[in-house]
């Protein structure tokens, strides 16, 4: 509610141009007049804390050690664009595998659906990599360079001094080597490490593509890392409101149990301890959340479930003698006093098109075979008719190469009869783990087609031994036979 500084022609205490919003009616990284409250969270180390630290070591660790380690020739993952080749854990994936990547997408989206209603948002508190980095790389750094939360508040407010800038200083320094390196690594998925340090340490004003990206990528690390954070989970992220449609009342979430915990307050000399539940309002919970969220106002969007509420409580509920979980991994259903309901239907139907898709995406990776044919039209016209009679359509002949050796392919028309084929080359050879593709024109005789249409029917084999068997329609006049 806005309301006039002072009225014209009085005198007197300047009024504040904006009321304090209620609580409840705010975003928790913005103050009642809008500006940015940037949060500095009071750490817990608790049982959660623990997990989260053990399984952020390995997803960080996992990132930078996979494009170093050697699969079958190259790395464990390498996103080669330039050749157009995905090499994951030695297998070797090309643009044609388009069902491969549709069976992909199909899991990977089934999947957040089923963990999102089973397990609400854990993800988000101790995988992703926006709050991975931030709690186990970025903000250790700065509690160690700017002291904890009451500490860093005092240096934010402090006028500039040399204190404050040689601690603003060397954090910012050691971020950006730290983001540097992430950028680096990020841009050798696509690259390979060997390419990577072979253009920059040999040539890096001639490869200024590269040193762009790894430099946008650093700047975009520091902006999120260094000033956005807790911004890109409660307003840039869509996975928070995706998972409010995602929930229901036996989704697990961390909560606070209202029943134990209220009436708010410690007992004072002279009341009846009994009159108070066992929460003592110490704002703890508060403190701790890395997005600022007061939990026992129920769950909202702005949790990201990193469990750092219930890593505080349980300290203090230890240290008063008192059973922990007040707040605790649980579901609606269970706070209002009835069992938690696993086994739901949609739940039944997650895991079967789960099982679908990933079935399917395992049967199609055993099962590639040594090699895989592709007739597409090609040219400009759908047929033509040559001088002598016959009708020529113009194929492309894309041949995949899923052997760790040179195939040479060779390939024949069976059908229809008195059809010819002619390819530039033959035998075909096809390198190790690669596409080739080559134009190939079929001349069949007008008197074969009916309605402008016959089945063409080709052979390809390879020395390999591999054998395809594809029919593809060819084009023609209209005509009677």
């Amino acid at each position: 509610m806005v309301r006039p500084s002072t009225q014209p022609g009085q005198t007197g205490d300047r009024q504040p141009v904006f009321e304090v919003a209620p609580q409840e009616d705010l975003l928790y990284s913005l103050t009642a007049d809008g500006h940015r409250r940037y949060i500095h969270p009071r750490l817990a180390r608790g049982r959660y804390w623990r997990l989260r630290r053990a399984i952020a070591v390995l997803l960080i660790a996992l990132f930078f050690v996979l494009p170093l380690i050697p699969v079958g020739g190259q790395p464990a993952v390498f996103l080669d664009l330039a050749a157009r080749q995905f090499h994951v854990l030695g297998a070797v994936f090309h643009p044609t595998d388009n069902l491969l990547l549709l069976a992909f997408g199909a899991g990977v989206i089934i999947t957040v659906f089923f963990v999102g209603a089973v397990l609400g948002r854990l993800w988000c508190g101790f995988a992703c990599p926006q709050n991975v980095y931030l709690e186990f790389v970025f903000r250790p750094i700065e509690v160690a360079l700017e002291g904890e939360r009451a500490a860093q508040r005092r240096l934010d407010a402090a006028p500039w001094s040399l204190n404050k800038a040689w601690r603003k200083g060397a954090k910012w320094s050691l971020w950006t080597i730290i983001a540097l390196a992430m950028a680096a690594t990020f841009v050798a998925y696509f690259t390979s490490w060997p390419m990577l340090l072979q253009a920059l340490l040999g040539d890096p004003f001639g490869h200024q593509g590269l040193l762009l990206v790894i430099l946008g990528v650093t700047a975009l690390i520091l902006f999120d890392q260094g000033w956005f954070r807790d911004q890109m989970c409660t307003v840039a992220c869509p996975y928070g409101r995706l998972q409010s449609v995602l929930a229901d009342q036996d989704t697990l979430i961390p909560a606070y149990d209202a029943r134990r915990g209220e009436p708010r307050g410690r007992a004072r000399e002279g009341q009846d301890p009994t009159s108070f539940g066992d929460c003592l309002d110490c704002q703890s919970c508060v403190s701790a959340c890395p997005t600022g969220v007061d939990i026992r106002r129920g769950l909202q969007l702005e949790c990201v479930g990193s469990s750092q509420c219930m890593d505080a409580c349980n300290a203090v509920m230890a240290r008063e003698g008192l059973a922990p979980g007040l707040i605790r991994y649980t579901s609606e259903r269970e706070l209002a006093g009835e069992p938690r309901r696993f086994w739901r239907p949609r739940l039944f139907i997650y895991l079967v098109l789960m099982a679908l898709a990933w079935g399917s995406l395992a049967a199609m990776i055993v099962l590639r075979g040594e090699a895989r044919v592709e007739i597409v039209r090609g040219g400009r016209e759908p047929f033509r008719v040559l001088p002598n009679g016959e009708v020529a359509n113009q194929q492309r002949l894309r041949l995949t190469n899923q052997l760790a050796a040179t195939q040479s392919f060779t390939v024949e028309i069976l059908a229809p009869e008195g059809a010819r084929l002619v390819v530039p080359v033959s035998p075909i050879p096809v390198d190790p783990a690669a596409v080739r593709t080559v134009n190939i024109v079929t001349e069949v005789p007008a008197g074969a087609f009916v309605n402008g249409r016959v089945t063409g029917v080709y052979l390809v084999r390879s020395d390999a031994g591999f054998e395809d068997r594809s029919e593809f329609p060819l084009l023609g006049p209209y005509g009677e036979r």
